[in-house]
């Protein structure tokens, strides 16, 4: 998916169309309004020995005019951003915690662990456009409500250092795409329900070793454990009228591998 750098350039390449590597039809939106966000934040920290470190985070956000990108209605199958509603609040709280679990002869770390955990609440209005089924509010597209980061680091604290670092990340299902109701005149039997992501662990692993004063080797591997990625939307059976979870798409980004040697003159 393309990112823009700000919402002016997004808002002038609004009327054209990307088209993503899943075949997915995207549409700009030139009616888009930009969103307003308020942030409240209250964060204790402590540091009870040398190498560890404990937060706690308190956060609020209020949203107005927040975007989604959502399904557009019709039989086009395209996807739209817009302004799905007047206004969204996120609030939650985040913990994080460091330690040395080896230490050399100078009392420094040489093995360290470091892991934050966050829990979000999401909610944002509807707009007419977006509710079906009696739904007026949903969670907000693109945000997982649990996130889990951890890494662990090794150096040996050398002259000609060598450093490997191994990071893990989790993100719990998220909405990929709003939905829409197909016929407001019959929005609880005629929509297209929201697609979610399933949440998936995702891993990687960056090695560096210095060889000389000059000379660097690096290794680095993304997405080493290349999971499957799915994305599920509930479908209606028109004559059963039973509605069952579908996957709509399944795919793996693959994993990068990347050994690299820097020279410094």
């Amino acid at each position: 998916m393309k990112y823009y750098t700000n919402f002016t350039e997004f808002k002038e390449l609004a009327p054209f169309e990307y088209v993503s590597p899943t075949g997915r039809v995207i549409k700009g939106n030139p009616e888009l309004e930009k969103s307003d966000i308020y942030n409240l934040d209250l964060k204790y920290e402590m540091f009870p020995q040398r190498g560890q470190l404990f937060s706690a985070t308190a956060f609020y956000k209020q949203i107005i005019n927040p975007i989604n990108l959502a399904q557009a209605r019709g039989s086009s199958g395209n996807f739209v951003y817009s302004n799905t509603g007047d206004e969204a609040e996120v609030y939650g709280v985040e913990l994080e915690a460091k330690t040395d679990l080896i230490k050399n002869d100078d009392d420094e770390g040489v093995l360290n662990i470091t892991g934050n955990i966050t829990k979000m609440w999401l909610k944002q209005d509807l707009l007419k456009d977006f509710q079906y089924k009696d739904i007026t509010e949903s969670s907000l597209q693109g945000a997982s409500d649990f996130i889990i980061n951890s890494s662990l680091s090794y150096s040996d604290k050398k002259e000609k250092e060598f450093i490997a670092t191994l990071t893990g990340n989790y993100s719990s299902d998220k909405i990929f795409a709003l939905g829409s109701p197909e016929d407001f005149a019959n929005s609880a039997s005629l929509y297209n329900d929201e697609i979610l992501e399933k949440g998936f662990v995702a891993l990687d692993l960056v090695v560096s070793k210095k060889l000389t004063d000059n000379l660097v080797v690096k290794f680095v591997g993304r997405n080493l454990l290349n999971p499957e990625i799915k994305q599920t939307q509930k479908v209606r059976d028109l004559i059963t009228e039973i509605e069952t979870n579908q996957t709509v798409l399944s795919y793996k980004k693959g994993s990068q591998l990347t050994l690299s040697v820097k020279y410094t003159f």
